[in-house]
């Protein structure tokens, strides 16, 4: 289901987060002021589940990823899950799922109370702190742990099927430094 409401404060919580007015956002995504207004207010548009392309403009303006709109739609942040560095690793925690699994909990919980009547511009403060614990949590470089032989071998043999026709960087990784073996130290059996 699309949450119109959460894609409005999104549009609204980014928009002063840049020290602007609504005609300010209006301008920069090339709308008028009323249809900002119209946005923020999470009212469904008369083509939902369609999304106008006035919301993609404004995902620009306000530096969304591509996918914002539709992230934004579903809970998620417009801006990314995170903004943590791509190549780090985050601390488990006691109960076994990651910061970044827990991250997106913030977010449900805050509009889930606002809901049931909870303050907005607490919710606004609570997600911003949220954002800033987890920018706090020291970053380290991943780590892989050691690939089986075979491991290169067949990652998802049937994936061309289906319409995948890459090879996921860390495997790409891992293959280039194989084949840079492989030629430094020749072919070594088991």
């Amino acid at each position: 289901m699309q949450d119109w409401t959460y894609l409005g404060e999104c549009i609204k919580r980014d928009r002063k987060q840049k020290q602007w007015l609504q005609a300010d956002l209006a301008e920069a995504a090339g709308l008028t002021k009323r249809t900002i207004g119209t946005y923020e207010a999470g009212r469904p548009p008369a083509s939902a589940p369609d999304i106008p392309s006035g919301y993609y403009a404004v995902g620009v303006a306000l530096g969304w990823l591509a996918d914002g709109v539709e992230r934004a739609l579903n809970g998620g942040n417009p801006k990314g899950e995170t903004r943590v560095a791509t190549g780090t690793a985050v601390e488990v925690s006691a109960s076994g799922a990651s910061v970044l699994d827990l991250y997106p909990a913030v977010g449900r919980f805050a509009r889930a109370a606002v809901a049931a009547g909870g303050d907005p511009v607490l919710r606004d403060l609570l997600e911003e702190a949220a954002d800033r614990l987890l920018q706090s949590v020291p970053q380290r470089p991943a780590q892989s742990a050691p690939q089986p032989g075979y491991g290169l071998a067949a990652y998802r043999p049937h994936a061309w099927a289906e319409g995948d026709t890459g090879v996921p960087d860390d495997d790409a990784a891992r293959i280039e430094q194989a084949l840079e073996e492989h030629a430094r130290h020749g072919r070594q059996e088991p």
